[in-house]
């Protein structure tokens, strides 16, 4: 078995006569145009092997690439899971030998077998793969949350993992949503335990290589707190027999009658153009600029200023009003705990401010800031436009977002004060994401656009 690292979490897993591309990411940038792969990479699909099956372990953007899938055959066979989303676009872009998966199901192709493996992670559909051969077994555990129960299904399965891409990054994306600045220690802990308890072979620490590049650099001081280096060195810490290696694109790894072999820059269709990866070195200390809207789609102003006032006026606030009384909704929980909601747009030029005051009885909405509000949503104007167009995802809006919280309660005497925060969903995201027109099938619309988008561009 070889097992090719083409770049982030793109893996070419070559089985007998197969040839098995999981996770394809082939150009960059990807994920919305926001990051890049790191190390820096190149991939020449001319040179690539005919693809026999495509593996989608899930649907977000840095591993479900719908550029990258459109430059592959139509014929190859995808095994995806059941995810209405990911089996939309294929159809649209027009693959139809699709295969769910289902874990802890077996998959057998000719003579190879891969084993879909769980998530704990129930916010999306995913799921791992174990690839196994006469020659090995490699584990690519990708973004998947794992158990000991489904550490002990795989060691059943097959008794040692000869190789191992372990999730140890530990992203914080939690900086997203409130600039949190924190280190992910359970985190780590629990992947370090997986591989203490899985007792690979060889550990690899994999998807995770890619950066912000551009005016969004900035975010990798705060986004990686854990290093490959030092996801290994604390590895040899707790047991220093474990065999351990980094990969970079186009390094090869070798399986074979027990024993893995790393052959450097041994591929002959990616490779590392440059190890930047001292660009995401984590540095919380950093400075945080000033949020902007560059305006990267070059949309109309006032179509952005109507589109946008809209939205917040008559339909944020006419939500808000007509479910303030309705505990089980956001707006209700605003009224509950008495909270001021502001939300200033990021225009290239200029800013718009709107306060919804829930202290009062009705509520209300003024147009412009207020000192006292308490839960804050910063967003760039053209962002929030493409997002409410269902042109943008989340993974796009994210970096030209920002949000956070000052909202307490306090209760007490002079005996003792109590000042607990209150936590609140943020209005302007639920409003879009569940309420809307047309929210409940915007990543299908979103989805649709792009490939629109794809096939009206190709060069190739």
């Amino acid at each position: 078995m070889r097992v090719t690292l083409l770049g982030h979490a793109t893996v070419l897993v070559e089985m007998g006569p197969m040839h098995i591309l999981m996770d394809p990411i082939l150009q960059d940038p990807f994920e919305d145009g926001m990051v890049v792969s790191c190390p820096k990479r190149e991939i020449d699909t001319e040179q690539l092997p005919p693809i026999d099956v495509i593996i989608i372990s899930h649907r977000h953007p840095d591993h479900f690439d719908l550029p990258s899938l459109d430059r592959l055959s139509r014929s190859c066979q995808v095994c995806c899971p059941a995810d209405p989303l990911i089996s939309h676009a294929l159809k649209l872009l027009g693959f139809h030998h699709v295969n769910f998966l289902e874990p802890g199901k077996p998959l057998r192709l000719e003579k190879i077998e891969i084993l879909p493996t769980r998530s704990e992670n129930q916010a999306v559909r995913e799921c791992g793969m174990l690839f196994r051969d006469e020659t090995g077994c490699f584990w690519n555990q990708v973004d998947t949350e794992i158990s000991p129960t489904t550490i002990n299904a795989v060691l059943k399965h097959c008794s040692t993992v000869d190789l191992l891409f372990a999730m140890y990054a530990s992203q914080n994306f939690e900086f997203f949503e409130s600039l949190d600045k924190s280190f992910p220690y359970e985190t780590h802990r629990q992947n370090l335990q997986n591989v203490l308890t899985v007792r690979p072979r060889l550990t690899v620490p994999g998807s995770a290589g890619f950066r912000f590049f551009g005016d969004h650099e900035w975010i990798n001081r705060f986004l990686f707190p854990i290093s490959r280096e030092l996801f290994l060195d604390d590895l040899k810490t707790l047991d220093a027999t474990l065999a351990t290696a980094i990969m970079n694109p186009g390094d090869v790894a070798e399986i074979s009658n027990g024993e893995v072999k790393i052959r450097r820059q041994a591929s002959p269709f990616s490779k590392t153009l440059e190890d930047d990866t001292s660009r995401i070195s984590f540095n919380p200390t950093s400075s945080i600029p000033p949020l902007t809207d560059p305006n990267p789609e070059g949309y109309e102003l006032s179509e952005m200023e109507q589109t946008i006032s809209k939205l917040i006026e008559d339909g944020l606030f006419r939500y808000c009003t007509e479910n303030a009384r309705n505990w089980l909704e956001a707006a209700g929980k605003y009224f509950a705990c008495q909270a001021v909601y502001g939300i200033e747009v990021v225009f290239p030029q200029h800013r718009m401010n709107w306060t919804i005051d829930f202290r009062t009885d009705p509520i209300h909405l003024l147009r412009g800031g207020d000192l006292r509000a308490n839960v804050i949503h910063q967003i760039a104007a053209s962002a929030l436009y493409g997002w409410i167009l269902h042109r943008k995802s989340f993974f796009h809006i994210r970096a030209y977002s920002r949000r956070f919280t000052t909202h307490h309660r306090i209760y007490g005497n002079a005996a003792g004060v109590h000042v607990i925060a209150v936590q609140l969903p943020d209005l302007l995201m639920h409003y879009l994401i569940y309420v809307a027109k047309g929210s409940s099938d915007s990543a299908r619309q979103r989805i649709e656009y792009e490939i629109r988008q794809i096939q009206q561009g190709r060069s190739y």
